[in-house]
């Protein structure tokens, strides 16, 4: 994780914070789907900047190719 990374992570994380804690007083004060929703939102800020693709990836076309692939490691041709 270099300096950039960081940063952006502490940004999100920052945006995150508030519409968090709005979450959890929500489901504190008995609104739990809204609360959820919240709570929802604001994980999905931070694990949105964990696990982006690298921007050298998407120009190069292999963030496509890592999606569109089943997980397996093993070249097709070898079987």
């Amino acid at each position: 994780m270099n300096v950039l990374d960081t940063v952006a992570l502490f940004g999100a994380a920052a945006l995150a914070a508030p519409v968090g804690l709005l979450g959890v007083e929500f489901l504190v004060g008995g609104r739990t789907a809204a609360g959820v929703g919240f709570l929802a939102v604001a994980a999905g800020l931070v694990v949105g900047v964990l696990y982006r693709p690298d921007p050298v990836d998407v120009v190069g076309g292999r963030a496509l190719d890592w999606l569109q692939s089943d997980g397996d490691d093993a070249d097709p041709e070898s079987e």
